[in-house]
């Protein structure tokens, strides 16, 4: 890998960019040399997002420049996410179409526009916990999950990997949101506790409200999103996903995932499985106590429990387990897995830049 990993951001506005900006400039192998935003270009960084007077005195800049760069980020809208793409139609998809001795040097791209979940334009779906392989040997890009698919194929992956998803798939996810996450370019911003139907146009699964309204994915999409990389896990699977979203205002922002699973194993059996299959990942755990989204508030940490779901089945029913998971929807549904992705095509240790402090109070 190159000594430094140059970095650029496209659509630097976003609490998203804000985000990543933020592991950015505390990554050791990481010099953020522009973030692109043309709304604003020459204001300061630390002037629109908060927390980083005196991390960074760059300004947002009209363009980037790949030539200069190691590894770009499109965050924010698809369009700037197509545009972009269309300046590197000509580059290499993967460093096997590129020569040897050019391979390490090759622009990698990182997706979280959402624009190519379907692994078009040569992109790795970004769910390191199944894609690793895919990421380390080889990849140039990869597309990273809306923050509700991630949480929810989090809790679905042990099972699907072993075959153990069959019939209808009931999640729910309730998001947290403290008021103080207003940028100081809007201030006066609040989020106000509400609770969505089944289409919810109106919530971004990437909670960016600067997205345009068709760039948000609803309950549907974000089903469909998980019920391909399901298909992709176990190819096997015929079930349904269904999906209902809350959102409300919380003590600590954060994402908590209550995935309801009929289940023939008993509740040890599927316990063991969960802890084989993130044994030697670095960033999800699962706890014998109820998590709460303080405990992974501002982390890269996903923690999951897993119990018996009681008298809710006739006795010749098959019995129901319900998976719970919490996660930061900024961090590890978003930028912290963007920064997962892009140490895996760079060739560095998964928690490189990521062990970050929990906000627990």
């Amino acid at each position: 890998m190159t000594n430094v990993i140059n970095v650029g951001i496209i659509g630097g506005e976003t609490e998203a960019a804000g985000e990543l900006i933020r592991i950015l400039l505390n990554h050791p192998d990481v010099i953020l040399r522009a973030v692109c935003s043309p709304a604003h270009a020459g204001q300061r960084l630390d002037v629109y997002h908060r927390g980083l007077t005196g991390d960074t005195d760059l300004c947002f800049v009209k363009n980037l420049d790949p030539s200069k760069l190691n590894c770009v980020f499109l965050v924010g809208e698809s369009w700037q996410a197509e545009e972009f793409m269309a300046t590197v139609a000509d580059a290499p998809l993967h460093r096997n179409d590129a020569e040897e001795e050019d391979g390490e040097e090759l622009l990698r791209i990182i997706d979280m526009t959402g624009s190519f979940l379907h692994e078009e334009n040569g992109m790795v779906y970004g769910f390191p916990e199944y894609h690793r392989k895919a990421l380390v040997r080889g990849a140039l890009r990869a597309s990273i999950p809306s923050a509700i698919a991630n949480g929810v194929e989090l809790a679905l992956f042990p099972l699907a990997k072993n075959h153990m998803l069959g019939g209808a798939v009931q999640a729910t996810v309730s998001i947290s949101r403290n008021a103080a996450i207003a940028t100081s370019a809007n201030p006066d911003m609040e989020f106000e506790p509400q609770v969505y139907d089944m289409a919810v146009s109106q919530l971004s699964t990437r909670l960016d409200p600067i997205a345009p309204v068709a760039n948000r994915p609803d309950t549907e999409r974000a089903a469909d999103e998980i019920r391909e990389e399901i298909k992709r896990i176990d190819p096997s699977f015929s079930g349904s996903v269904r999906l209902s979203m809350a959102a409300g205002r919380g003590h600590l922002r954060g994402m908590t995932v209550i995935a309801d699973i009929p289940c023939g194993a008993n509740v040890e059996e599927v316990k063991r499985m969960y802890e084989e299959a993130y044994c030697d990942h670095a960033f999800t755990f699962l706890v014998d106590r109820d998590p709460e989204t303080a405990d992974v508030s501002n982390t890269n940490k996903c923690l999951m429990s897993i119990s018996p779901l009681d008298g809710a089945t006739a006795p010749s029913a098959v019995p129901r387990i319900r998976i719970k998971g919490v996660l930061d929807d900024f961090v590890k549904g978003s930028a912290g897995t963007a920064v997962h992705c892009m140490n895996l095509l760079f060739g560095l240790s998964e928690r490189t830049g990521l062990a970050l402090k929990a906000s627990v109070v």
